[in-house]
């Protein structure tokens, strides 16, 4: 198996309870671990890293009473190719990187509780440090491996 299918996502688990309003938009902490020996360097591009990450479609929510998926606004993005850079992240061997991100705006009922799932694909994935990624591997994302991620399910209370 490849390094990169061996990244590990996570959601912070524990029960996130929020205040009822109109709508509400929704932090997630995630944690994506390196388990592998060696450093992997990853796009960020519509996976749990990108930026834009909670607009994308990366996650899933459901209502855990009725198993009602809630429906969450999302976009496209075109983007410049070749990838930049910037666009790279770097985890080192046995480390995780964290970052929050908000979904959009989503009508939560009060009372209820919903479950939250980040899924998807890496788009390329490379087994080695960001500094030894080539202007062309990133041109054309040669030496990178692409693999489907899934995180655990974090709970939303709202009361």
């Amino acid at each position: 198996m490849h390094g990169s299918l061996s990244l590990q996502v996570t959601l912070a688990s524990q029960m996130t309870t929020l205040q009822a309003s109109p709508a509400l938009a929704v932090p997630i902490t995630i944690s994506v671990h390196n388990p592998a020996d060696a450093p992997m360097t990853l796009l960020r591009w519509n996976s749990p890293l990108d930026l834009s990450a909670g607009l994308l479609g990366v996650f899933e929510v459901c209502d855990t009473g009725t198993g009602q998926a809630v429906p969450v606004d999302t976009i496209k993005i075109s983007r410049k190719l070749p990838a930049s850079l910037e666009d790279l992240v770097e985890i080192p061997a046995g480390q995780t990187v964290n970052q929050t991100v908000n979904l959009p705006e989503i009508q939560l009922e009060e009372g209820h509780e919903y479950s939250i799932r980040a899924q998807g694909i890496w788009h390329a994935v490379w087994d080695m440090p960001l500094a030894d990624v080539t202007a062309s591997q990133l041109n054309d994302l040669t030496g990178s491996t692409r693999g489907q991620f899934q995180s655990n399910i974090a709970v939303v209370k709202v009361e």
